[in-house]
C-alpha cells in the first residue's frame, strides 16, 4: 500500500546526503586531532579554542556579523516603502512588478556579481562617467575592494528576498485596522509606530532571516568585490580548508552554525514567522 510519506523520501535522502551527512562528518572532524591527511581518534577541543581565542579570527567574525546586520537593515529600510507602494497598486500591475522583482534570479549569481566590477572598477561606468564630465582627473579607487562595496552589492543581491517577505506580510494586513486608528485620532506617525510596525514584525523577522543568514555565509561577493580588505568569516574558513587544517575549519563552521541557530531560535521565540503565510 502506498504511503503518503513516500513522496518525502527523495527530498529527505537528498537533504541527508548533501547537508546532514556532511555536517555530521565536519562535526566529528572538528573534535579530532588531524594533521593534513593524518586522522587520529584522539578527541580534542583545541580546534575550537584556537578559533575562539584568536583575536584576528574573532575580529573577522565580528566584522562579518556587523556587515550582515547592516545589509539586512538597509534591505528592510528600502523594501518597506516599496512593499507599501506595491500593495496599493491594482492586482495586474502587482503581478508585473513581482515578476520584475524576481527577474534578477533569471541571471547567474556570479554574473550579477561580476557586473558590479564593470560599474565600480577603476575603468568602470562610474569612474568613466565622472572623468568624462570632468568631475575627477583620476579614477576613484575607493569604490571597490572594501567593506562598503561588499555591502552595496549584497544589498542589490538580497533586496528581492526582503521585498517579497515584506510584501507578503503587507498583502495580508487588514487596511481597516489602519483606518480605524486614524478615525480614532491617531496621527500618521502614531499609526506607523503603534499599528503598522507591530503588524509588520513577522515580515521583518522573515526578511531578517532571508538576508542576514545568507549574508553571514557569503563567500563569492567578498572574494570578488571585497578583495583582501573585504573578506568575511567564510573566506577565512575556506582558507583553512585549503591549507588542509580541516579540524580548525570544521570548528569554525560549527561556531558559525551555532550563532545562526541561536539567532533563529531567538527569532522564533519573539515572533511566529509562519503567520506570514497564514499557517
Amino acid at each position: 500500500m502506498f504511503s503518503p510519506f513516500a513522496v518525502f523520501l527523495p527530498i529527505t535522502l537528498l537533504d541527508f546526503v548533501l547537508f546532514i551527512l556532511p555536517m555530521i562528518i565536519m562535526g566529528v572532524v572538528s573534535v579530532l586531532v588531524i594533521k593534513e591527511f593524518n586522522v587520529t581518534t584522539t578527541l580534542t577541543a583545541d580546534n575550537y579554542l584556537f578559533f575562539l581565542t584568536n583575536p584576528l579570527y574573532l575580529k573577522v567574525l565580528g566584522k562579518s556579523v556587523v556587515m550582515a546586520l547592516a545589509t539586512t537593515l538597509i534591505c528592510i529600510a528600502l523594501s518597506f516603502p516599496f512593499a507599501a507602494f506595491l500593495v496599493r497598486l491594482p492586482r495586474a500591475i502587482q503581478r508585473t512588478m513581482l515578476v520584475l522583482i524576481i527577474l534578477p534570479f533569471w541571471t547567474s549569481y556570479l554574473l550579477r556579481v561580476y557586473a558590479w566590477m564593470t560599474i565600480l572598477g577603476e575603468r568602470g561606468l562610474i569612474n568613466r562617467g565622472l572623468m568624462n564630465l570632468g568631475v575627477v582627473d583620476a579614477p576613484i579607487r575607493i569604490l571597490l575592494y572594501n567593506d562598503y562595496s561588499v555591502i552595496l552589492v549584497a544589498v542589490y543581491l538580497y533586496i528581492p528576498y526582503s521585498a517579497l517577505a515584506l510584501y507578503t506580510n503587507l498583502e495580508r494586513l487588514d487596511p481597516s485596522l489602519i483606518r480605524a486608528a486614524m478615525d480614532l485620532g491617531a496621527r500618521p506617525t502614531q499609526v506607523l509606530i503603534h499599528v503598522l510596525l507591530p503588524l509588520m514584525l513577522p515580515g521583518m523577522f522573515a526578511s531578517f532571516i532571508f538576508v542576514f543568514i545568507p549574508m553571514l555565509g557569503e563567500y563569492v561577493t567578498p572574494t570578488i568585490i571585497g578583495g583582501a580588505h573585504g573578506l568575511m568569516i567564510v573566506n577565512v574558513i575556506v582558507s583553512q580548508i585549503q591549507a588542509l587544517r580541516f579540524g580548525i575549519g570544521s570548528a569554525m563552521v560549527f561556531v558559525l552554525v551555532g550563532l545562526i541557530l541561536l539567532l533563529v531560535l531567538g527569532l522564533r521565540k519573539v515572533a511566529r514567522l509562519e503567520k506570514i503565510y497564514g499557517i
